[in-house]
């Protein structure tokens, strides 16, 4: 080999190099897949090839040429600095791309976490609302298909919505209670102002007769006073007894209305008593069918966690069988290290 030869080896690098340069004059739209393929393929199939025979040329030379390896870099380095000048626009173009579509898949994940956040915030605005608003927030929460639009986290998705109608039922159901209690203590409030009203009413009656006998009484004792002494006796034997049974009617009337006032009291008393028994029976009803709803739904969740995880062991290779014991060994705390979450 003569240093003449070896540098003609260069000088086919060179005019490869143009070539290549005139082959890449082009910068393609790299977002559309025939452009972004046009400029991978021209550095992998043109100038990284060039590249690798480039290097070749230098590695044998300088095998040859020790002393002269110096102008043999000086003349690689020229040939590599332009062709990393023709390839840079090219690779720019389609890294850019690939940039591009990294920011939308995060993006996109990010929408679908969004998306996902909105069943909390139904429980969030479920706070200080009435029945009817949750029954409404309800509605839309059940309306909103998560077998479209989630794409992977379809699943993800519809476990949210499961846990945001579990806690949206759970509130409307102590709404409705409290609201069902506020008219019930309402209602006993105006049955008690109307009793009430109607023993002020006979009150004022008994008052009245009262005053009225008081004033006929002032009138006959006045006309008694103007008659003559055995008039006045006469007449004062017969107002005795005329007060007299008065005062025996009197007292009748009071026994009638205190027998009648006493028996109204009794059956307030016991009409409110009933009403605080069926209160209190109904609450009894309403807390164990709560308490009953609330142990089912945990233990569909338990049972649909452990069918999960035996799922998931079969997928490993476990058998059926062994698959359930490996799950209750864990729902028992039966494996060091290792627990099962609800």
């Amino acid at each position: 080999m003569t240093e003449q030869k070896e540098m003609i080896e260069f000088d086919k690098c060179a005019a490869r190099v143009i070539e290549i340069q005139e082959a890449g004059n082009f910068l393609p739209d790299t977002t559309t897949k025939a452009g972004y393929e046009a400029s991978k393929r021209f550095v992998l199939d043109h100038t990284t090839p060039a590249r690798t025979d480039l290097a070749k040329a230098h590695t044998a030379a300088k095998a040859f040429w020790i002393s002269g390896s110096k102008s043999v870099d000086k003349r690689k380095n020229e040939i590599l600095d332009l062709l990393v000048e023709i390839q840079e626009p090219h690779q720019k173009a389609y890294k850019a791309f690939d940039q591009i579509e990294k920011d939308k898949k995060l993006k996109f994940e990010s929408d679908l976490n969004d998306k996902i956040n909105v069943f909390s915030n139904f429980c969030h605005s479920a706070a200080g609302l009435n029945s009817e608003q949750i029954t409404t927030l309800i509605q839309e929460c059940g309306e909103i298909d998560t077998q479209e639009g989630f794409y992977h986290k379809g699943a993800e998705a519809a476990k949210a919505r499961i846990e945001a109608l579990t806690f949206l039922n759970e509130a409307l159901m102590l709404a409705v209670n409290q609201e069902a209690e506020y008219q019930r203590q309402q209602q006993l409030a105006e049955e008690n102002r109307v009793r009430q009203a109607q023993i002020d009413e006979q009150q004022e009656s008994m008052r009245l007769q009262q005053e009225e006998m008081n004033r006929k009484q002032a009138e006959i004792d006045e006309a008694a006073n103007k008659a003559s002494a055995k008039v006045q006796a006469e007449e004062n034997e017969r107002q005795r007894v005329i007060d007299e049974q008065a005062m025996i009617e009197q007292e009748k009337k009071a026994k009638i209305y205190r027998e009648e006032y006493a028996a109204q009291q009794a059956e307030i008393a016991a009409e409110q008593a009933k009403k605080q028994e069926q209160a209190r029976q109904k609450k009894l009803i309403d807390d164990q069918k709560a308490a009953d709803e609330k142990r089912a739904s945990n233990t569909r969740h338990v049972t649909k966690i452990k069918t999960q995880a035996k799922k998931s062991f079969i997928a490993l290779g476990f058998s059926e069988d062994d698959a359930i014991k490996a799950v209750q060994a864990l729902s028992h705390g039966e494996i060091k290290n290792c627990t099962i979450n609800y």
